[in-house]
């Protein structure tokens, strides 16, 4: 079996508060899952690991995520990308892919906007498709804000993926930060592309994960309890799931101390989220 533990938008030094509660956050899924480098556990983020995504911001998540070096796999933020998360920065972007992904041992240019694609195996004929997707926007535009786009190239290159014939019958996950969908709370906070985005994904792959700005339907948690809550087979608000069985918004992980987790087993695919 192959469990990978999903969450999102840890924003390392937005303040000290912040920073020490993504820093407890990680603490306890290491204590409680382990995550070791010999097994078969991951740690996936998607995207807003720093607040500004500067070169200390990024020495300070990579400190936070040794533990799990060689087990974490990352796609970057709009906040990743420059200050705010509002100002693309090259140098921000190369900050993310030197200082962080790399050094965590996860070589990708995720700058050439191409997908990030690793299958994932247990050694017991368990295999999981993790594919990341760079949903930033690199325009330096401040009137962008903190859209998101897939880009042309991007979605032809996930296509072929897709639509590969060794991949059929093989469990995907596709991740990424912005919402694949209208609805994302506050201005300028849409991935612009998102309908053709949906076109390519559609009845093809078994979850979508994402962060940013929530405004998905996943059950709210009791904070006083620490208990797994069962993750339905959500919708968009639209109402239409397009043949994908689970989308996954861990925008609030840090805030409420918690994570998705995802199991994989043979061609099944289950998720529960956990209070910690």
């Amino acid at each position: 079996m192959i469990e990978i533990f999903h969450v999102s938008d840890l924003h390392f030094e937005k303040s000290k508060k912040r920073t020490a509660e993504a820093q407890l956050l990680l603490s306890k899924i290491k204590r409680k899952f382990g995550i070791e480098q010999d097994g078969d556990r991951y740690l996936l983020i998607t995207g807003d690991i720093t607040q500004h995504g500067w070169k200390l911001q990024n020495k300070k998540a990579f400190d936070a995520l040794v533990p799990f070096k060689k087990k974490v796999r990352v796609v970057p933020g709009n906040h990743d990308y420059g200050f705010q998360g509002f100002v693309y920065a090259r140098k921000c972007a190369r900050y993310f892919e030197g200082e962080l992904a790399g050094k965590l041992g996860m070589v990708h240019p995720f700058i050439s906007k191409m997908p990030y694609s690793e299958m994932i195996e247990d050694g017991e004929e368990n295999k999981v498709l993790l594919i990341g997707i760079n949903s930033c926007l690199m325009t330096r535009s401040i009137w962008d804000i903190a859209k998101g786009d897939i880009g042309e190239k991007q979605r032809n290159s996930l296509d072929k993926i897709l639509k590969k014939k060794a991949n059929e019958d093989i469990p995907k996950i596709v991740f990424l930060h912005h919402i694949p969908h209208r609805r994302a709370r506050g201005i300028g906070m849409s991935l612009k592309d998102y309908k053709k985005f949906m076109t390519v994904v559609r009845n093809k792959v078994d979850a979508l994960i994402f962060g940013h700005e929530g405004a998905m339907s996943n059950p709210k948690l009791d904070v006083r309890k620490k208990t797994p809550v069962p993750v339905r087979e959500l919708k968009l608000r639209s109402g239409k799931g397009q043949g994908i069985r689970y989308y996954l918004d861990a925008n609030q992980s840090v805030k409420e101390q918690s994570c998705f987790r995802i199991k994989i087993e043979g061609t099944e695919v289950s998720a529960r989220r956990f209070r910690l």
